[in-house]
């Protein structure tokens, strides 16, 4: 009887770009008059058992958040989500996170959030090579507006010129999700979707390494991984409630065995 192994390898990159002129797509929304920073760093090691949450959400609007919906002429919101979620167990598992936020105006390469995350695991650790660990993260922008001129509406753009803003809608999720006996993940993401310039855009990106555990210096790692992203786009022209632009992304890849899987995503406007 012949034993067979299969090793599985893909790189996935994703690049989705709304560019066209000024304020013809989806745009930062201005600041608050007070602004924040925040931060956590986080460094962990154990053999046995680890469980971490995170969960994130951060809205900006330029009118009253407490009235929404429905969005009066020329209101906007746009929100930043982040997601994470790692359970590990009967192992030795390395762990390290760092999350930045700023609430403040943000001009390119700057974000208004920066994440980076690496985890090392394998279930040899404590001798009884029974245990797993389970992964899920995501990060996501959500902006609507409707259509407004600096001449009308209720409220500030953060412009002087009396250029048409259309009305936007756009979502934008992605994330990896991992089962692991043995193995390594690494991820950066970032999202930008406050500034004083609505010229600056909005933007959000993601990326993924799943590889081999550096504990075990096998050069894969071991149980089912998967990578995605979702995106829908939606933009209107004029001052006008027509839709004139409606587009949609959806990718999912799911790898199971030896595996290692890369991808790298991103949309900005």
């Amino acid at each position: 009887m012949k034993t067979r192994t299969f090793t599985i390898l893909l790189a996935v990159t994703v690049l989705v770009m709304a560019m066209a002129g000024a304020g013809s797509a989806a745009r930062p929304v201005p600041p608050s008059n007070e602004t924040a920073n925040l931060y956590v760093e986080i460094s962990a090691t154990s053999i046995g058992s680890l469980t971490s949450h995170t969960d994130l959400t951060f809205t900006q609007g330029n009118g009253n958040l407490d009235d929404n919906p429905p969005l009066g002429p020329g209101e906007g919101e746009a929100t930043i989500g982040y997601y994470e979620d790692t359970y590990a167990t009967s192992g030795s598992i390395e762990y390290n996170k760092n999350i930045y936020v700023d609430t403040g105006s943000q001009t390119q390469p700057s974000n208004n959030l920066e994440t980076e995350r690496s985890i090392d695991y394998t279930n040899e650790g404590d001798g009884d090579g029974v245990g797993r660990m389970y992964s899920t993260e995501a990060v996501m922008i959500d902006e609507a507006a409707t259509a407004s001129t600096e001449e009308s509406g209720c409220c500030p753009w953060g412009t002087d010129s009396t250029d048409i803003l259309p009305a936007t809608n756009v979502r934008v999720i992605t994330g990896s999700e991992v089962d692991l006996k043995e193995g390594s993940v690494d991820s950066e993401s970032s999202a930008r979707t406050v500034s004083d310039d609505v010229d600056e855009g909005v933007s959000v990106e993601y990326s993924v390494d799943v590889d081999g555990s550096g504990q075990t210096d096998n050069d894969t790692a071991v149980g089912t991984a998967t990578v995605y992203v979702d995106a829908v786009i939606q933009e209107g022209a004029g001052n006008e409630t027509n839709k004139t632009t409606d587009m949609s992304y959806e990718e999912s890849v799911t790898v199971d065995g030896l595996v290692e899987i890369a991808m790298r995503t991103g949309y900005s406007s």
